[in-house]
């Protein structure tokens, strides 16, 4: 599996979106999931979701692992500063952002054919 494949599955959202939860327990409900991006900055924008009972609208970062926030360097690149949620695989380490982190491993994947 790379990030590739993950952006795949969550702009078609081919996994089970029901009960989401951030690492830090709020639910998530993905409204939108945004217009992939082909250039330098986040992977999604024009995103929409609610977590709790609050909208938000901006920017999703898709990584395998938390972790790759750090290797990637988000955290230097101002681009990165209007993230609404961190989409990761898996939560291989905990990170000092505070920005919602959803790890998607442990949910049920659909297939389609």
């Amino acid at each position: 599996m790379d990030e590739k494949f993950l952006y795949h599955l969550w702009k078609f959202k081919l996994f089970n979106t029901l009960n989401l939860k951030t690492t830090s327990g709020e639910s998530i409900e993905i409204l939108k999931p945004g217009n992939l991006q082909f250039d330098s900055g986040p992977d999604f924008f024009n995103a929409q979701i609610k977590i709790n009972e609050t909208l938000w609208a901006g920017n999703v970062e898709i990584d395998m692992y938390a972790s790759d926030w750090v290797k990637h360097k988000h955290h230097k690149d101002t681009a990165y500063n209007k993230i609404i949620l961190h989409v990761v695989y898996e939560v291989d380490k905990p990170i000092s952002h505070n920005i919602p982190i959803l790890e998607i491993k442990k949910t049920t994947f659909i297939l389609r054919f």
